[in-house]
């Protein structure tokens, strides 16, 4: 890598962590049990806390989640590396697909 594509490199990877760091904020300040809102008819308000509260804890601890089909892990914010953006990709589309299929459902009631 040249030094000039380097350069570039670097103050990519430092904006992508930033937002990062920040969307790990939101979900410290409990983000997910705000967007989740209240139970829908066939859920379990009590799950929907845990998930919640389980996702809280986790940002807490610098955790964010990283998928690849069905499997899903967690690393440290810190230790995020290149190769991650792609399990991390995976993991906030399927939340957010997750999301937007609640919200769908609750205009239908």
């Amino acid at each position: 890598m040249s030094g000039e594509s380097n350069d570039e490199y670097q103050r990519l990877w430092k904006q992508y962590m930033e937002v990062e760091h920040r969307e790990l904020e939101q979900r410290r300040s409990g983000q997910l049990g705000r967007a989740l809102g209240r139970a829908l008819p066939g859920e379990s308000q009590e799950e929907l806390d845990l998930i919640a509260e389980e996702d809280r804890r986790r940002a807490e601890e610098g955790l964010v989640e990283l998928r690849s089909g069905d499997d899903i892990w967690y690393k440290h914010i810190d230790e995020l590396t290149h190769e991650d953006r792609q399990g991390r990709i995976e993991s906030e589309n399927a939340r957010a697909a997750w999301i937007a299929e609640r919200l769908k459902r609750q205009r239908r009631l």
